[in-house]
C-alpha cells in the first residue's frame, strides 16, 4: 500500500490555497489524490521536507552538488520550463504531480507573491535515506521556504512552505516566571510524540491546559511561517499562572498510513493521552485541566471532552460548526473571487475543489487513497461526527472564541452557528475579536494567505480571557 509520504510531494504556499486551520503552511492547496501538511500544518515541523519511498542505497553527492541540483530545478520553474523540470523528479514524484499542475501551483505562487529571484541560506539534511536541502526563496513581494528532498534518481519532493521571518515572544510573557521541560506522550503506532510541559514557577497547584492543533500535521508550537499559535498561549498563559501541556502532532512525529485513519487516531486519542499525561504532574490536579483546541482541534474538542470524563471546561477557537466540505468550498471561492475577477487558473482550482468536494461528501474514496487530508475513514468519521449537537450536550463551561477576520473558519459561517446553538447556556461564553484572523494573529484590511508569512503573535487579550476562563473554572 502506498504510505503519506509517497502522495505528499509538493505544497503551494499561499495563493489559491485553503486550508482548514490556515497553520498548515500558511494553507495549503487541495489537490486531486494529493496532500500536503500544516499546516499544519503544520507544520512546522512543516519545515522538513516530504520524503518518498525511492531510498537510495550507497548514494552520497557533495552538498554543492545538490545544492546546483535544487538552483537549477527552482530556476527551470523560473523560465517555465515546466516540462524540463517534471523530467527532473524521480519516477514516484512524476507519478504524483503532472506538468500541468506543477505549472499551475506555480503560477499560483508567483501570481500571489511576484518573481522568483533567487534562492539563498541553504541548509542540508537527511531524511529517510534522502537528502534534503532547504533554503529561502525570494519573490518580489515575499519569501517562502523551499525544500527539495533527493533521491539518486532525481527530485524526490518539493515544498514550498512560509518562511523568511523569526518568531520572538511577545511583550506579555514574563520568562522568569516559568520553566519548560521536554516530555513524550506513547501512542498505538510504535511512535513517541514529542512534548513540552510549561510550568509556572513555584510549588503550589495550579491549573493546566492542553492545546489540540488544527488539521494538518503540526509541531506542538503550531508553528505557521513565523508564527507560532501554541508558543504564544503556553507561554502566556504559564505566565499568568497556568500549566501547559503541547505536544507534536501524530502526522507530523509518525509515520502513520492516512488512507486508513480516523479523525481519533490523527487528534481525539492523542489529545485524550496529553490531558492524562498533564494530570499526572503533580502540581496539576486531576480535576484542574483544560482542553483547548484551534479549528479542527477546536471542533474536536467537544468529542475529547466527552471522553475525558473529568475535565474543567473547553475553549474552542475558531471551529467549525459547518461540514467541512462547505468551509472547503467557501475558501476557495474567496481567494479567488477576493481582487474581484476569477482568472483561468482560478477556476480550475474551484473545479478541483468542486470534485474534491463531492468524493469526500459521497465517500467516493478508493481504499488506498487520500483526498486531501485524508482517506475514507476519515471523512467517514468526520461526516459521522456532530460537533455542535456534542457541544450542546456537555454540562461543563465552554468558551467559544473567533477572529473577526477569519475567512476560513468564519463569524458568518461557523460563530453564528455556535452562537444559535450555545448562546443560550449559561455554561457557554463567547466571543469575537475584531482584527484577528484565523491563527488568531492581528492584521488590517482584506485577509488573506499572505498575511501568514509575517511575523506576529496572539494578542494578550486572547491569553488573558482564556487565562481568567480557565482559573475562574479551576478554582476550588
Amino acid at each position: 500500500m502506498r504510505r503519506v509520504d509517497r502522495r505528499a510531494l509538493l505544497t503551494a504556499a499561499a495563493a489559491g490555497m485553503a486550508a482548514l486551520t490556515g497553520c498548515q503552511s500558511a494553507g495549503e492547496t487541495p489537490t486531486d489524490g494529493a496532500t500536503s501538511p500544516a499546516g499544519t500544518d503544520s507544520s512546522e515541523g512543516s519545515e522538513t521536507a516530504t520524503p518518498p519511498t525511492d531510498t537510495p542505497s550507497e548514494w552520497s553527492p557533495e552538498d554543492a552538488e545538490l545544492e546546483d541540483r535544487a538552483r537549477a530545478f527552482l530556476g527551470l520553474l523560473q523560465e517555465g520550463a515546466f516540462e524540463t523540470a517534471h523530467g527532473r523528479f524521480t519516477p514516484g514524484a512524476a507519478e504524483q504531480i503532472s506538468v500541468e499542475r506543477l505549472e499551475r501551483t506555480w503560477g499560483g505562487i508567483t501570481d500571489e507573491f511576484g518573481g522568483y529571484l533567487g534562492v539563498s541560506g541553504l541548509e542540508h539534511g537527511e531524511r529517510n535515506g534522502n537528502r534534503v536541502v532547504a533554503g529561502t526563496a525570494r519573490f518580489e513581494r515575499g519569501q517562502l521556504r523551499a525544500i527539495l528532498s533527493f533521491a539518486e534518481a532525481g527530485v524526490a519532493g518539493f515544498r514550498l512552505v512560509p518562511g523568511g521571518g523569526q518568531w520572538s515572544p511577545a511583550g506579555y510573557v514574563d520568562q522568569s516566571a516559568f520553566t519548560e521541560r521536554a516530555l513524550s506522550l506513547s501512542t498505538p503506532v510504535d511512535c513517541s510524540l514529542g512534548a513540552t510541559l510549561t510550568l509556572p514557577v513555584g510549588d503550589s497547584a495550579v491549573p493546566g491546559v492542553v492545546l489540540v492543533h488544527g488539521s494538518g500535521p503540526n509541531d506542538r508550537d503550531e508553528t505557521a511561517g513565523p508564527t507560532k499559535l501554541f508558543k504564544d498561549l503556553a507561554w502566556g498563559l504559564a505566565s499568568r499562572g497556568v500549566a501547559c501541556l503541547r505536544y507534536d502532532k501524530r502526522t507530523a512525529a509518525c509515520d502513520i498510513d492516512l488512507a486508513d485513519a480516523t479523525i481519533d487516531e490523527v487528534v481525539t486519542d492523542d489529545a485524550l493521552t496529553a490531558v492524562e499525561r498533564l494530570g499526572e504532574v503533580d502540581r496539576v490536579p486531576d480535576d484542574s485541566v483544560v482542553v483547548v483546541g484551534h479549528s479542527i482541534g477546536g471542533t474536536l474538542a467537544p468529542r475529547v471532552a466527552t471522553r475525558a470524563g473529568d475535565l474543567a471546561g473547553v475553549v474552542m477557537l475558531a471551529a467549525l460548526a459547518r461540514p467541512v466540505t462547505d468551509a472547503l468550498l467557501q475558501q476557495n471561492r474567496y481567494l479567488a473571487e477576493r481582487d474581484g475577477t476569477v482568472t483561468d487558473a482560478e477556476q480550475d482550482q474551484l473545479d478541483r475543489v468542486e470534485r474534491l468536494v463531492e468524493q469526500i461528501r459521497t465517500g467516493d474514496i478508493p481504499d488506498d487513497e487520500v483526498a486531501y487530508l485524508g482517506g475514507d475513514e476519515y471523512w467517514r468519521t468526520l461526516r459521522e461526527y456532530d460537533p455542535v449537537a456534542t457541544a450542546q450536550g456537555l454540562s461543563l463551561p465552554r468558551l467559544v472564541l473567533q477572529g473577526e477576520r477569519d475567512y476560513q473558519v468564519t463569524p458568518e459561517g461557523d460563530f453564528a452557528r455556535w452562537q444559535a446553538a450555545l448562546g443560550g447556556q449559561a455554561s457557554v461564553t463567547l466571543r469575537r475579536y475584531d482584527r484577528l484572523n484565523h491563527l488568531f494573529m492581528p492584521g488590517e484590511g482584506q485577509p488573506g494567505p499572505a498575511e501568514y508569512l509575517q511575523p506576529n503573535n496572539a494578542p494578550e487579550r486572547v491569553v488573558e480571557d482564556i487565562a481568567a476562563f480557565v482559573t475562574e473554572q479551576t478554582q476550588a
